[in-house]
Parts: structure tokens; sequence; C-alpha cells
């Protein structure tokens, strides 16, 4: 035997053995690290659960009180980053789906979290209005700042609790009517309270009510009513316009509830502002319909027929032969590249309107922050003007042409100023944080489609940028050291424009589309600096995208001079930007102010679905006269 084990030595078998079993150990390490690797970059974004949480020492809660998360592994004495994610219910209120809050915490030990419960945190879950008792259903994510840079943070996530935030006392009046209320929803749907318990106790149900259809028996105990803790009388209110809600009863045979089904159908009728939505749709509709059959819809069919002569013309335009050895002409992104200007200064003016765009979005003052905007405004045309004054532009000759030129730009600027001061009138303040607050990240929640009011403005604004001061010239003009002074002069007078035309945008895409609030994010306390570059991002992608259309407009339109638009500006822009603001002033009174609260919403979705029914028709209709031969009649306008 041992002089057989001794030949397969010799002969290098067990050799081979081993390195069969070595390969195979490193395959199993690379395989282990790769899993880990794997795992690690599955991670959420949150970072690594290196902490447990385990509960809440306390789930009712008011102003003063301590949110005290229970678990083990916190880091002592650090400063931690706690954020609610969830919904939260209020009597009588719809439901705040998709609710997120970020607060400040710190660690108090190895086993306890603690965040301060101050009077906005409280306000943030009860309301600002009339604050009432709110109940959280949602989860806790603890995050603690790593010890070493560009590492992922530590995290810990409770993912199911229950907090009720509970107001200071409030108005007795208030208090006394909510609780009415919910006592007149007991007696609607066909339950006797007792009076002697501390909580909504059943003492009776009435035969055939809604109550006995879902299953309420007598002695058993309201306990949570669409998601409310019902911790008296006064919670017992369904939401708004519910056709059904859910109830928590609690009995001797099940300690964790039955859920039964209420139908609580007709016990709050529907109110006019209710219908609101339905009846600015209709509204809108019929609007569309008048603007078609008015002055403007002539203009719009103006605009289609000058956009079918751009195209055809393009499209039937004799192409040049190519020489023998000539290369391609270039297509897609090629034909993109030459369209980029070729001197240094577009470049530089591109630059330096951006950061003034993104310096007001990130609330960085220029003059004074609640004065930014107008000021970029009558920055960006009084510098146009006055490039005007100086430089002219192309065959003008003589102080008196460029002087007049100077105050054809002024005279533009005028309902400009007008759309401007209608959108201060309705917000009540120029401020970002103030117009960031006044809308939402949604198209239908812009302030461009709030009301037709606001519609108008922007749209005035928009249109304000499209007469150009220097008629026949290129934006993109390059400052070669090879051209004379008086190609100079004009592409400054150029660049100029461009700049206006950029800042003006930029101004548009704040006020009116949004500003610098991304789409599915939520307001939180304190924003990370990531969230605050993406705003601004996409902030400049908007103000690309409105700079983007007018010059598409432009060509469409064969590049108005603004002389040529000085009589449509007298007799139509500036009555409509006075027509503009005084209707404004009107909306801040109390009757008015109230009849556009009503039907916010909906007059955003109306305004919203309107403009995007006028780009379906435009886009239609020059699709069918692009397929009709010269001479042959396009079809009836609007049918």
């Amino acid at each position: 035997m041992a002089s057989r084990e001794q030949g397969a030595r010799e002969q290098g078998i067990f050799p081979k053995f081993r390195q069969v079993a070595t390969l195979c150990a490193s395959v199993g390490k690379a395989g282990s690290l790769t899993l880990i690797v794997f795992g690690c970059a599955c991670q959420s974004a949150g970072g690594p659960a290196l902490v447990n949480v385990d509960g809440v020492a306390s789930t009712r809660l008011r102003e003063g009180d301590l949110i005290e998360l229970r678990g083990d592994a916190f880091p002592e004495g650090r400063a931690a980053e706690v954020t609610l994610r969830g919904e939260v219910n209020r009597a009588g209120q719809p439901r705040s789906q998709h609710f997120e809050l970020s607060l400040p915490g710190r660690s108090v030990s190895t086993h306890a979290v603690s965040v301060d419960v101050t009077r906005p945190v409280e306000r943030a879950f009860s309301g600002t209005t009339a604050p009432s008792h709110a109940t959280f259903h949602g989860s806790i994510e603890v995050s603690f700042a790593p010890r070493v840079a560009r590492t992922p943070p530590v995290t810990g996530i409770l993912p199911d609790v229950t907090l009720d935030f509970i107001p200071a006392e409030g108005d007795s009046a208030t208090l006394e009517t909510r609780r009415d209320e919910g006592a007149k929803f007991a007696e609607f749907i066909g339950v006797l309270l007792a009076e002697d318990r501390a909580l909504p106790t059943v003492s009776g149900v009435m035969p055939g009510s809604a109550a006995e259809r879902a299953g309420v028996e007598l002695g058993d105990r309201l306990r949570e009513l669409a998601g409310v803790h019902v911790l008296g009388v006064d919670d017992l209110v369904p939401p708004p316009r519910a056709r059904s809600a859910e109830l928590v009863v609690e009995r001797d045979d099940r300690a964790d509830g039955r859920r039964l089904i209420l139908d609580v159908t007709g016990f709050r009728p529907l109110l006019p502002r209710d219908l609101g939505a339905g009846a600015a749709l209709i509204a809108g509709a019929l609007a569309l319909l008048f603007l078609l059959a008015s002055p403007f819809g002539r203009a719009l069919s103006f605009v289609e027929h000058r956009l079918l002569e751009r195209l055809r013309s393009r499209d039937t335009a004799p192409k040049p032969p190519r020489a023998a050895g000539a290369r391609p002409s270039p297509s897609g992104a090629g034909r993109l590249v030459q369209l980029l200007p070729t001197g240094v200064g577009s470049y530089v003016v591109f630059v330096v309107t951006n950061a003034l765009v993104a310096a007001t979005a990130l609330g960085i003052p220029i003059v004074a922050r609640e004065i930014d905007l107008p000021i970029l405004v009558v920055l960006s045309f009084t510098a146009l003007a006055l490039a005007s004054f100086v430089f002219g532009a192309p065959g003008e000759r003589g102080v008196w042409a460029r002087t007049r030129r100077a105050l054809l730009v002024l005279v533009q600027a005028l309902p400009a100023l007008g759309a401007v001061a209608c959108l201060g009138l309705a917000v009540g303040s120029y401020g970002p944080d103030a117009l960031a607050l006044a809308q939402g990240p949604a198209p239908w929640d812009w302030l461009a489609f709030k009301s037709p009011l606001l519609l108008a403005a922007a749209s005035l604004l928009v249109l304000s940028l499209v007469p150009e001061v220097s008629r026949g010239r290129s934006l993109a003009l390059a400052l070669g050291p090879e051209k004379g002074r008086a190609e100079r002069r004009q592409a400054a007078a150029a660049l100029m424009g461009q700049a206006q035309l950029l800042l003006v945008s930029g101004v548009t895409a704040l006020a009116f589309c949004g500003g610098a609030r991304l789409p599915g994010t939520s307001s939180s306390l304190a924003p990370s600096l990531g969230m605050a570059l993406g705003g601004v991002l996409w902030l400049l992608l908007k103000t690309w995208a409105i700079a983007g259309s007018v010059t598409a407009l432009r060509w469409v339109l064969g590049r108005l001079d603004i002389d040529e638009v000085r009589g449509l500006t007298l007799r139509a822009g500036l009555p409509l930007a006075a027509a503009l603001v005084v209707l404004a002033a009107l909306a801040r009174e109390k009757p008015f102010e109230r009849w556009l609260a009503a039907g916010d919403r909906g007059l955003g979705w109306a305004c919203l679905a309107g403009w995007l029914t006028l780009a379906v028709l435009v886009a239609r209709r020059v699709a069918a006269g692009s397929s009709l031969a010269d001479g042959e009649r396009g079809p009836s306008p609007w049918l």
C-alpha cells in the first residue's frame, strides 16, 4: 500500500488533486465576494440597515413631547435624521397620501433616539388653518451620517407604526361644531353612544340602519374610522365625498378589532365647490370653442399656414448637385452640431444667464430675493434697448433710428411687465419660496395652469420674446478678428438678444412652470443638496425648452422684426396686459377669491387640457394640410 501511495505521489496524482481543491476554494471565495458586493449594491439608497428599530415609546404626541424610538446599536451622542413616510388622516378631511417629513433627531443612548415635537412639526400633521387630531400610518427611518467619507449612511427602519398627533386646545366653538358633526354622523348610521364611557361605545343599533347592515353590535367600542383613531365623538366624521368608510370596532372576542365597511353615501350632500372640477372642465371646453371662433383662432390659423409654407419650402427646395469627392450632407446629430454657435460670446452669454437663473432658484439674492424676478425682466429688456440704441440694426443709420428702435423695445417690455404684475397680484410675492409653495411639481399644479388668468399672463410673457431686434441676423454670430466693425456691432446686439431670451425664459420657468420642484417629490423641512441641484437642473431644462419653443416660433413666423409688430403691441398687447392686471386685482377681493379657490384644481386641469387640445389640433391640421397638393383646399377650420 505504501509503495502504491509513493508511486501515486511520484506520478503527480496527489498534486493534481491539490490543484483542483485549490481552484475550487478560489472559486468559492470569488463567489462569496461577488455575493457580498452584489448585496451591498442592492442596499437601498438610505444605506445599510445596521441598527435595529423596535418601536416607539409613546404613540400619542402633543407639542413639547418627544418621538422616542427604541432599538439597538444606536451610535450614542450622534445626530440622526428621522424620516416619516406614509399617510395622514384627519376627521372629515381628505386623506393625505405619499406624506414624507424629515426631522432632526439625536441619539440619547444606544437604545433610544428622540425627536422634538415642535409647533411646526405638530402643525405639519394636524394642519395649519384649523388643526385637528391626526393619525399617521407608515414607516419611520432613522439615518446616521457615516464616520468615513464617501460611504453610505447607517439606517434602521420601523416598517409599520401608527402615531396620533393631538393639537393644543383650540377655539371652543370649533370643537363644539366638530362634536355636533360627529354626533350627527352617529345618528346617520344608526348607532346610540353611551354617555358614561370615555371612548365612544355602542349602546344601541337602529334596525335597518347602515350600522346594522355593516355588522355593528351592541357593546362595540369604536376604535378607528377611515384611518383616524377615534379618541372622541369629534373623530366620528368620514372624509368628504366618500361613499364608504372602514370602521374598526373592538369586541371582547377579538383583541385586534373587527374591520367593517360602512355605507356613508348621503351624509354630506355635494356642495358647489365639490363640483368645481367638472364645472371647470365644461367651462374650459366652452372657452376653447369661443377662443377658436375669436381672432385668436384666426391668428392660430395664420401660424399653421406659415408652418405649412415653411415645411413645403424646405421639402421642395432644389438641392445643389454634389461634386465628385465631396462629403455627403450631414444628417441627424451632424445638423444639430452645425446649429451650435461658433463664437465664444454665445457660450459666455449662455453660462452667465443660466448662472443667474440658478442663483435665483437657490435663493441667492441678486438684488433682493423678493424682487429679483421682476428685476431680471426689467434688466433684460433695458439692456436690449440700450444695445439697440448703441448698435442699431442692419441698414439703420442715425441717432433717431436707433432711438426709435430702443423705444420699441421698451414698448414691447410693457406687456411682459404686465404679465409679471399679474403674477405678483395673484401670488402676493415674487420670492422663490412663495412661488414654490404656490405651485406643485406636476404640470396641472403649475401656476401657468392654475387659472385662465395666469395662463394668459404666462402666454403673454412668452409671446413678448418672439419679435427680434436685429432682423435677419442669426443669434449665433462669431466674433472673429476677421469681421468688420459693423458686423461686430451687429453681433454684440444679437448676443444681447440671446441673453434676453434666456433670462426671460428662466423667469417664466421659475414663476409659472413649477420652478425647481422635482416631479414626484414632496416638501421637506431639510432638503438635501442633491435634491436642490437636481431641482436647479430641472429648472434649466424647462428654461431651455421655453427658449427653444420661442426660437421655433420665430422660424415659423419668419423672424418678425420688432418694428413690424408695433401696431399689434399697441392695439392688442398693452390692452390685454392692462386687463390681466385689473382682473388679478379683482381676484383678490373676497367673492372672486372664494370662487377661484373653489375650482382651483379643476381650473388647472381645464387649462392644461385646453392647451394640450390646441397642440393636438394644430398638429392634426398641419399633418392634413401637408398631404394636400398645391392649390388644393384644406380642411374646414376646427371641424
